[in-house]
């Protein structure tokens, strides 16, 4: 638990003084949605509300790429990582918890914001909540496939278009499942089936992904 605690308070350490690149994500969203809405306003009111959270679905999937990199970055550069992988037990352990304090920095502030962004743009209350529980599944999942990729590409420099060519393909059955819930719950239809499949994405990942980065990383760095 010491180590849990210590390697997070590390990650929001160096988030902090990173200032306001924190705040980032959330700006992105406020400025695709803003001019999302703009570019439909000329069409009728319940087509826009129809279209609303599918673009905001895919807005939080696309702003979840722009930190992806980092996951790893800093441990790399300051030579960290290696002393890092060189320990014989709790490697896994450690690349889950690095994972979890990326998608507390990165990508809880996105998944808390965009239903409020979404209400406050006319969005019903049991729709806004199909997406807030979708986006709190889908994205710990495009985190989990993210650092593979960055772990991948750790050692080239200006990797961020590389780990987005890797992960896109990837994310396509979340963005499907993702927004094939939201446009079904806005329609009232049942979406348990795609709920569903979101949590067996995320539990396949989550058992594959810290033994897929060990060895990434191992490799990047030979």
């Amino acid at each position: 638990m010491t180590r849990v605690f210590n390697i997070i308070s590390k990650e929001f350490l160096l988030a902090s003084r990173s200032g306001y690149e924190v705040f980032l994500p959330i700006v992105y969203l406020l400025i695709i949605m803003m001019f999302f809405n703009i570019s439909i306003s000329y069409v009728e009111k319940d087509i826009m509300l129809e279209l609303l959270p599918l673009m905001t679905w895919i807005s939080c999937l696309l702003i979840c790429i722009l930190n992806l990199e980092n996951i790893f970055k800093e441990d790399y550069d300051d030579g960290t990582l290696e002393m890092f992988l060189m320990k014989k037990e709790g490697i896994e352990l450690d690349i889950m918890i690095k994972i979890l304090s990326h998608w507390l920095l990165s990508n809880l502030p996105i998944v808390i914001a965009a239903p409020l962004v979404a209400i406050a743009l006319g969005l019903d209350f049991g729709t806004t909540s199909t997406l807030f529980i979708t986006l709190l599944i889908g994205t710990p999942t495009m985190s989990l496939i993210g650092s593979i990729a960055a772990a991948l590409t750790i050692s080239l420099k200006k990797n961020k278009i590389l780990v987005s060519v890797i992960v896109l393909p990837l994310y396509v059955p979340i963005l499907i499942f993702g927004t094939s819930a939201v446009n079904n719950s806005f329609f009232k239809i049942n979406y348990d089936t795609e709920i569903t499949l979101m949590i067996f994405l995320f539990f396949i990942f989550l058992l594959l992904t810290p033994l897929a980065c060990s060895k990434a990383l191992k490799i990047s760095l030979d």
